[in-house]
């Protein structure tokens, strides 16, 4: 895996006289990761940034949050937003709901008031109830308390996964709770690329999370893609930036070579 800041120049060429349509996860791409999610607020730089690629360029913002809420924390218009991890996509022309994903939504609700019954008492844990999914993260939970957590959990989830309603899988230092549905962040974005109608697109999708991989693999060849780590590791993607800072070095760098 290369050092996407090493590889400006190949990068470069790849988009040469192409219609690059920039893909970037919220939470440990645009912003750090930090403990309680809430917390992670775009600067005002990194949004400056998203807004000067608009002026030229399309942009997506692919997270795992609810739409709204991640809507709410970029604040900015015109661009396209999938949330819950693809489940829900809006953007100029677009507004669509999984509604398979839909009828799952009392089961989720159903889930999270179990968690909440059960595993309130463990500090640090934090459950978050997104609609369409749910999250159970554990980042400021002590590394003492996290066996009985994750039993805890297991418990409540079991049946549910056993029963083929929802699957679970895991992020950085989160649980997901999904619909069981053939649908994820890959699929979303090969559904925004399909939806635009234009020539000569090329996805340059940055993201840092296990769900992103899903996108990864879905753009292999026909795309950029770019893993966010400190160091570099197994992924589908093809390069790496190590941090949130590299993400808006790169996007500057990308932006002033298509300004010219």
């Amino acid at each position: 895996m290369k050092h996407a800041l090493d590889c400006l120049k190949e990068i470069e060429r790849g988009l040469k006289k192409k219609n690059p349509l920039f893909l970037l996860d919220y939470d440990g791409t645009l912003t750090p990761i930090v403990g309680d999610p809430q917390k992670a607020l775009l600067s005002d730089d990194m949004r400056g940034v998203l807004k000067r690629i608009l002026k030229s360029r399309k942009i997506g913002i692919i997270s795992g949050r609810a739409l709204d809420d991640v809507k709410n924390l970029v604040r900015v218009d015109d661009i396209y937003y999938s949330g819950n991890h693809g489940f829900e996509i809006s953007g100029p022309g677009l507004e669509i709901i999984n509604p398979a994903a839909e009828k799952t939504k009392p089961i989720i609700l159903e889930i999270c008031a179990k968690m909440q019954k059960k595993l309130d008492h463990v500090n640090g844990a934090l459950i978050e109830n997104k609609g369409l999914t749910a999250s159970l993260h554990y980042r400021m939970v002590a590394n003492e308390d996290f066996p009985e957590l994750k039993e805890g959990f297991e418990g409540i989830v079991k049946p549910y996964v056993d029963e083929g309603k929802v699957r679970v899988t895991r992020g950085r230092k989160v649980f997901e709770i999904r619909p069981n549905i053939d649908w994820d962040k890959g699929k979303a974005v090969l559904y925004i690329t399909d939806t635009l109608h234009e020539e000569d697109i090329v996805p340059v999708y940055i993201g840092d999370d296990r769900t992103d991989e899903d996108a990864f693999t879905a753009l292999k060849d026909k795309g950029i893609t770019i893993l966010v780590s400190p160091e570099p590791k197994k992924s589908n993607a093809k390069y790496f930036l190590r941090s949130s800072d590299e993400v808006k070095l790169f996007l500057v760098n990308i932006l002033e070579d298509i300004e010219g």
